[in-house]
């Protein structure tokens, strides 16, 4: 299913760019690009969000993205990605996070415009709101949809999910437009506001148990994982916002020095 939006004690989805409505500022701090809504789309069948520079955002464990679908768009990848983050707690690349590129034209001939992504470099504070907007399926229907939570972990808290094992934050079920990642979810975007500005907090991974923590009941409750991008914003934005090597300008100028050559030649033979 997609994320789940329990409000007055029944589920629904809010499968349309309602989010203004519900949560205070969403329409601001985001520059020129709209809002995090028109970031996240759907990568195989689960989700990723649009980063910048034609880079795109999944979990690991949404195994060998060949396209990313945005705003109805399809956009092929081009084959260059990154799975080697590391994390920090253990000090292997494990973390479940794939960054991969697209081409900047879609198959049908649209072009990305969106601006670079804000990634936040910092851990959600406890008791923050974050909007959560992932791209799952309701019966096998894929639904881009939106809802809220409460982060209740933000210390450094290790979340396992095949095999990966990440940094996350936790949120706790709770409030009017909760939400929990469903089916489908996995690779879509958890946003909270830092200041005046909106920022990618997290990379939705998993829903999650826990026993006997319920702060407001003391008996077990569900909660949702993500990956802390504050532990590695270093790592994506060094790729994101990176300029080609200079081997490859080499390579592109000594292509353009030889075809000048080769010109050059075929002019004085005739």
């Amino acid at each position: 299913m997609a994320i789940v939006i329990m409000n007055n004690g029944s589920a629904s989805f809010n499968t349309t760019d309602t989010i203004g409505s519900s949560v205070s500022g969403w329409s601001s701090g985001w520059g020129s690009s709209g809002d995090g809504w028109n970031y996240v789309g759907e990568v195989n069948d689960a989700s990723g969000v649009y980063l910048g520079n034609n880079w795109v955002l999944t979990a690991a464990h949404v195994n060998n993205p060949t396209s990313f679908t945005l705003n109805g768009n399809v956009y092929n990848a081009t084959g260059i990605s990154y799975t080697n983050f590391t994390n920090s707690l253990t000090g292997t690349a494990a973390a479940d996070l794939h960054l991969f590129q697209i081409f900047n034209t879609s198959t049908t001939g649209t072009n990305v415009t969106l601006s670079n992504l804000s990634l936040a470099t910092t851990v959600p504070s406890l008791n923050q709101t974050v909007v959560m907007i992932g791209y799952g399926g309701a019966s096998g229907q894929a639904s881009q949809s939106w809802g809220t939570n409460t982060v209740y972990h933000n210390t450094q808290y290790p979340v396992s999910v095949n095999g990966y094992q990440s940094i996350d934050f936790t949120t706790l079920n709770s409030g009017q437009n909760y939400a929990s990642v469903g089916l489908g979810d996995s690779g879509g975007g958890d946003f909270m506001k830092i200041g005046a500005n909106w920022q990618l907090a997290g990379i939705n991974e998993a829903s999650i148990s826990y026993s006997g923590t319920n702060p407001l009941t003391g008996t077990n409750y569900t909660g949702s994982a993500f990956i802390q991008l504050g532990a590695y914003s270093t790592q994506i934005s060094a790729i994101v916002n990176a300029v080609p090597e200079p081997s490859t300008w080499t390579l592109a100028v000594l292509s353009l020095l030889t075809g000048a050559s080769v010109m050059r030649k075929r002019t004085k033979d005739t």
